[in-house]
C-alpha cells in the first residue's frame, strides 16, 4: 500500500472510494489530458457510469476553479 493510500484510510478506519492527484505542471505544459490522476477503489472500477460521473467532477474542478491558487 502507498503511503497516500495509507495516509487516506487514517490507519485503515476509513477507506477512500476514489482519489485524484492534480499535476500543475503538466497541466501548464499539456493542458488538461493527463494533469490528472485518478484512482478509484478495486470493487468499484467495472463501474462505467461512476467513472464517467467522476472524470465530469474532475473536468468541472479544472473548467471552474483556479488551479494555480490550489
Amino acid at each position: 500500500m502507498g503511503l497516500i493510500q495509507r495516509l487516506l484510510t487514517r490507519n485503515n478506519k476509513a477507506i477512500p472510494l476514489y482519489y485524484v492527484i492534480f499535476d500543475y505542471n503538466k497541466y501548464i505544459e499539456s493542458g488538461k489530458v493527463g494533469s490528472c490522476d485518478a484512482v478509484i477503489h478495486p470493487l468499484l472500477k467495472g463501474d462505467d457510469k461512476l467513472k464517467e460521473m467522476i472524470n465530469e467532477t474532475i473536468d468541472y474542478i479544472r473548467d471552474n476553479y483556479n488551479m494555480k491558487g490550489m
